[in-house]
């Protein structure tokens, strides 16, 4: 990778790993302070609607109870001492009464005398009560009161008693809504008409609408909605607490997931001086994965991979060292390195074993010259290793990138020396491929392998891939067997030969000597 193109990317990683906590914590902050308000709304909505039905229950049981005994005089000292024990026992009725021809006759305050015009009717009730809005009572002349009447019959609410919920929040508005008319019984602060919402009995619902939190709560057995509107500032202030907290944390995680990039991206662009520094240093070595024969359990060959070991003893994974050699332009010296090590270590085997072969893993890079070519009848040339012990493998992309590869390919087995497909099945295989592309082995990817006895969805994968290469006469090689059951299931279905921990694990060339002297004894 460009080390500018590497630096600028970190940069801007790095910025975005410091704002994106920042900017996550200012969203927790607001979101969680929604949350609690919306569920204070709620909670208001709740009390008031619970208030609402108390008073609607108390109008109700003074109604049937003054209605009992049809008295001939409802204004009968009898009568009105009902009226008044009615009124000691209904907590949120300041006082009921007899009315007739909109006149005020009598309540539990006693008789009216003639009555007290109450004036006009606000309007009916979805049940057939009258509503007044605004009566006076000698008690109060100052306060206005509303007055529920049925049956000739009144009850008289204090305007403020249902909605002293919180004394402490005197700008939360709260309104009480006949849910049939949409008409306001009782209402303190703001109230908008379009923050109605059919609901069914019972419900509730509640939203934000940018400058208030709006919960409502509908009676259960009442034609009447409770509003509770939390005003957007609780939110704000309560917000401003949360990112107090909040905040400084984002900011710390920021800051370490921007070190954390920064040191990322600088060990990434030091990669391709690391690894030619290991390269000068001789760090890299082979170990070799022996390959077996799945009818007769004898090892016949190995694949040479290659490890790193770092100066301070500590070994890099080829998943890691790999992918940037390639990118760095340094894989064709760490194959040149594979093949002084194979130079170096293997003749000596072949002197008491001259038919077992050793594969070598090309990349791409190897495949778009003839050098390769060139390096391994090179090879063969200086030591005991003829064509017979070498095996070149590579994977689908890149046999396939160019028609050099092709032609570096036919060269590899016109010297007599097997060629492989590395991972078969992961990359771009098809049918048609392998038809124009001589090869002698295929090698069954060890992620196939694994969906063996499974029910994966891609466990028969690796059945299509074995009568394919039945019907194209090519041998196949196994990945990654690591139990019987893997390989007794390989074996009956035709597979020649398979490497993996089942059989032995990577391991040096002496310990590859020890393991063949043991199988031969």
């Amino acid at each position: 990778m460009n080390r500018i193109f590497s630096i600028s990317l970190a940069l801007i990683v790095g910025l975005f790993a410091i704002g994106a906590p920042i900017a996550a914590s200012l969203y927790i902050s607001h979101q969680q302070s929604l949350d609690i308000e919306t569920a204070s709304a709620l909670s208001l909505a709740d009390e008031l609607q619970r208030r609402t039905d108390k008073t609607n229950a108390q109008i109700k049981a003074a109604f049937v109870e003054l209605r009992k005994d049809s008295p001939a005089d409802p204004c009968s000292e009898k009568h009105i001492k009902l009226m008044r024990e009615i009124g000691v026992t209904a907590s949120y009725l300041q006082a009921v009464g007899h009315v007739a021809n909109g006149r005020w006759m009598c309540s539990s305050m006693g008789h009216h005398g003639k009555g007290i015009a109450l004036g006009p009717v606000d309007y009916i009730s979805s049940t057939g009560a009258s509503v007044r809005m605004q009566v006076t009572l000698s008690i109060a002349p100052e306060m206005r009161f509303i007055m529920i009447e049925k049956y000739g019959y009144a009850a008289i609410i204090h305007r403020e008693l249902p909605l002293d919920v919180f004394e402490d929040n005197r700008d939360v508005s709260l309104a009480s809504v006949n849910t049939s008319t949409g008409r306001l019984l009782l209402t303190r602060g703001v109230f908008k008409t379009e923050w109605l919402r059919p609901l069914p009995k019972g419900g509730y619902v509640s939203f934000f609408d940018g400058d208030y939190v709006v919960a409502l709560r509908r009676s259960k057995e009442f034609d009447w909605t409770s509003v509770a509107a939390v005003p957007v500032k609780y939110v704000d202030i309560r917000s401003h607490k949360l990112s107090m907290v909040l905040v400084p944390i984002g900011i710390v995680v920021g800051f370490l997931l921007a070190t954390a990039f920064y040191f990322l991206a600088k060990q990434q662009t030091s990669w391709p001086s690391v690894l030619r520094l290991a390269l000068k240093r001789k760090e890299f070595f082979l170990e070799y994965q022996p390959v077996i024969d799945l009818q007769t359990g004898r090892c016949i060959g190995a694949e040479a991979l290659m490890r790193w070991r770092r100066a301070n003893g500590k070994l890099v994974a080829p998943d890691l060292f790999i992918p940037i050699a390639e990118e760095s332009n340094l894989i064709l010296r760490i194959t040149g390195r594979v093949l002084e090590l194979i130079e170096r270590d293997v003749p000596k085997l072949l002197q008491d074993h001259p038919d077992f072969h050793v594969a070598i893993n090309l990349s791409a890079a190897d495949l778009q010259s003839v050098n390769i070519v060139f390096s391994l009848r090179g090879l063969m040339e200086r030591t005991w290793i003829k064509p017979k012990n070498l095996m070149v493998e590579a994977t689908e992309r890149g046999f396939i990138n160019t028609e050099l590869a092709h032609d570096v390919a036919r060269a590899f087995r016109d010297m007599g020396i097997c060629v492989a497909i590395d991972d078969f099945g992961t990359g771009y295989s098809s049918l048609s491929y392998l038809t124009t592309f001589n090869v002698d082995y295929l090698k069954i990817d060890k992620s196939f392998v694994d969906t063996i006895g499974t029910d994966a969805a891609t466990s028969a994968v690796v059945l299509h891939i074995i009568e394919m290469a039945k019907s194209l006469d090519i041998k196949m090689i196994a990945e990654g067997v690591e139990t019987e059951m893997q390989s007794e299931f390989l074996r009956e279905r035709g597979v020649q030969y398979a490497q993996g921990w089942l059989f032995a694990k990577a391991m040096p060339i002496h310990e590859l000597a020890h393991f063949l002297k043991k199988e031969k004894a």
